[in-house]
């Protein structure tokens, strides 16, 4: 437990200081001129973020996050709003040797979407997916989702599998079946409001797609082996949601990938 802490309050201060444009194929359908500036932005934004973790300026620092912005990985939600964030920055010295920003695209007028990785002074390497909210006109952190990355064996074919099979049982109008299926029991949904954890608030929350006039097709933009568990995926929504989504699959102890985050926003 303890290692995990001092792990996520690593990935705490983070940034994204230089830009990347790997696996063109995934980013086909977004516009080149359009990614090229949305990775300008996270370099400006990351490099206020470094300036105010080196130099400790928890004021500078606390403008860089929204009130409620949170810090996940597989075990759930670490760091529950900017509060719990700013504690934690003063009592740690950590040290970035290199951060990448492989895709930073616009979900709607008001946010975006970010994959992106890091190597740390002790060279380990993790990969982040951060939504952003640019509303007020600077870029602040609303979400952060961070895992250590391992060398990974990922066959993406299963994650198209599952997502099929997502879209089929969605578009069959049981999101009972949908979420007890596709979903992991701790799965969390996200679309700007109180986070959603577990099945059962899920299915709650997802009862308009049980109607007969709902219909969704996901395609994704990039799908990113994390570990061999987990995978971050962004991808354009179609049909009756028009809009970006973000999923994080996770291969649970049978060897299924399922759904752990979720959002739309």
């Amino acid at each position: 437990m303890r290692n995990q802490v001092i792990f996520f309050l690593m990935c705490l201060l983070l940034l994204v200081s230089c830009k990347q444009t790997s696996k063109k194929e995934a980013i086909q359908e977004i516009n080149n001129e359009e990614q090229e500036v949305k990775l300008s932005d996270s370099i400006s934004a990351n490099e206020k973020w470094m300036q105010a973790i080196n130099t400790k300026n928890i004021d500078l620092l606390s403008s860089l996050y929204t009130e409620n912005a949170m810090v996940l990985s597989a075990n759930g939600i670490d760091l529950a709003n900017r509060e719990e964030i700013l504690e934690l920055i003063p009592k740690v010295d950590f040290v970035v040797k290199s951060v990448a920003a492989t895709i930073r695209i616009q979900a709607n007028d008001t946010y975006d979407y970010e994959i992106g990785s890091f190597i740390n002074k002790d060279d380990g390497i993790a990969k982040h997916l951060i939504i952003w909210n640019t509303s007020v006109g600077t870029d602040k952190r609303e979400l952060e989702f961070i895992t250590e990355t391992t060398k990974s064996k990922v066959n993406l074919e299963d994650i198209d599998k599952q997502r099929a099979q997502w879209i089929a049982i969605c578009n069959s109008h049981n999101v009972e079946v949908l979420v007890e299926t596709m979903y992991s029991e701790n799965a969390m949904y996200y679309n700007h409001r109180p986070m959603i954890t577990g099945r059962k608030d899920i299915i709650n929350e997802y009862q308009y797609m049980n109607s007969p006039q709902y219909e969704l097709t996901l395609k994704p933009i990039l799908v990113e082996p994390v570990s061999d568990t987990i995978v971050y995926e962004i991808g354009q929504c179609e049909d009756s949601y028009n809009g970006k989504y973000i999923l994080v699959w996770q291969k649970n102890t049978e060897g299924i990938w399922q759904v752990l985050f979720d959002s739309n926003i």
